[in-house]
């Protein structure tokens, strides 16, 4: 009797320490990048011939998927013959899936790639660099 014993508080041991194992190699690794995409993002420039705000909200629509929501909201101040003109305004809404190996955010509906920095606070999409407000 004190040996089948013995065999079944080794066996709850054994459980529980594959489960320990089980646990800690499956335990979810934090993606900084991931974490820092969703906020609002904000771009400015201006030049002889108007000024343009941008501005990207980037909210996580589906993490199981790795699906965000992409809101942009565009002005466009033009200059004619050195006056301001009435400014123009665009608003679009698309989802992008992050990629976790490569870190990179992708538009589903133009394929644009978006980069992000989180040291930096920022989002790259190409070269143009977009500052994160919050």
């Amino acid at each position: 009797m004190r040996l089948f014993t013995l065999k079944i508080n080794i066996m709850k041991w054994s459980f529980f320490i594959c489960l320990l194992v089980f646990l800690s190699c499956t335990s979810v690794v934090k993606d900084e990048v991931k974490d820092f995409i969703p906020g609002t993002y904000i771009r400015a420039s201006e030049h002889e011939f108007g000024a343009e705000h941008d501005t990207l909200v980037i909210t996580l629509q589906n993490a199981a998927a790795n699906e965000f929501k992409i809101e942009r909201r565009w002005k466009y101040e033009r200059v004619l013959d050195g006056k301001p003109i009435q400014p123009e305004y665009k608003n679009s809404s698309t989802s992008g899936i992050y990629n976790a190996e490569t870190k990179m955010l992708q538009e589903t509906e133009t394929a644009e790639t978006y980069s992000f920095d989180p040291g930096q606070k920022a989002l790259f999409a190409g070269s143009t660099k977009y500052q994160k407000l919050k």
